[in-house]
Formats: structure tokens, sequence, C-alpha cells
């Protein structure tokens, strides 16, 4: 199975933004706040860009989720041959 993993670009639509867990970072930066992940309710990182790729239809999710959530979708592409 294949992962990719890359920065947004602005022409970008949808997708997950990737929210850094505490248990991973516990000390965020000074510009970092803390919230939940609304897919698991761990504790994770809003950072200052988190606001751009949910305006552009990304849902933000932690690490953990985004990942199982875009490895859903890529096994479902490769089944379907997409």
């Amino acid at each position: 199975m294949e992962v990719r993993i890359w920065p947004r670009s602005m022409e970008e639509k949808g997708g997950y933004a990737m929210m850094p867990m505490k248990k991973n970072v516990p000390v965020g930066h000074d510009d970092w706040e803390l919230t939940t992940c609304p897919e698991c309710g761990c504790e994770c990182w809003k950072t200052p860009l988190l606001p751009i790729v949910i305006r552009q239809g990304a849902a933000a999710l932690c690490t953990e989720c985004a990942m199982r959530k875009g490895m859903a979708v890529n096994s479902a592409k490769s089944k379907s041959g997409g």
C-alpha cells in the first residue's frame, strides 16, 4: 500500500489536515492551541495554518485519525482500480 504525505498547495481542496498529537508533542509552540480530535477525542494541537486548510475544505483530525482515513481512501481506490 502506498501512502503519500505532502505539503498542501493553495489549489488543493478537501482531504485531511493532520494536527500534532499532544502525546507525541507534549509541549506545543507558543502560537499553538490545545484542542481535541473530532474523530477520537485525543488531545492535539491546533496550529496557525489550520484555519486556512479548513477553509479549503479539509477535515482537521489528529495525526493517527488522518492517517487511518487516508489509508482507507487509498485502499478503496486501489481495489476499484482508480
